[in-house]
C-alpha cells in the first residue's frame, strides 16, 4: 500500500483494549529490522475497525500523522 503522508512511524501493537466504541491501540516504535526502541504510541480507534482490522499484540502495524493535526510549541 502506497501513501502519501511522510509523518510515518513503524512499530508493533503492545496492546488492545476495547471499550464501548473506542479501542485503545498501543504501539511501540520500531526500526525498519523490526527492533523496538521502547517509545510508545497510542491511538484510539473506533471498536468496529479495530475488529475488522483484527489488530492484536504483535502486529506490524504504520502509525500515519497527518500534519494538520501536528502543533508544535519551541519552550
Amino acid at each position: 500500500m502506497e501513501i502519501s503522508a511522510k509523518n510515518q512511524m513503524r512499530g508493533i501493537v503492545a496492546s488492545v483494549i476495547h471499550g464501548s466504541s473506542y479501542s485503545q491501540v498501543a504501539v511501540e516504535q520500531s526500526d525498519a529490522d523490526g527492533v523496538t526502541s521502547g517509545s510508545f504510541i497510542h491511538a484510539a480507534i473506533p471498536v468496529d475497525i479495530c475488529k475488522k482490522m483484527e489488530l492484536s499484540k504483535g502486529d506490524h502495524v504504520t502509525c500515519i500523522f497527518p500534519a494538520a493535526t501536528v502543533i508544535l510549541a519551541k519552550h
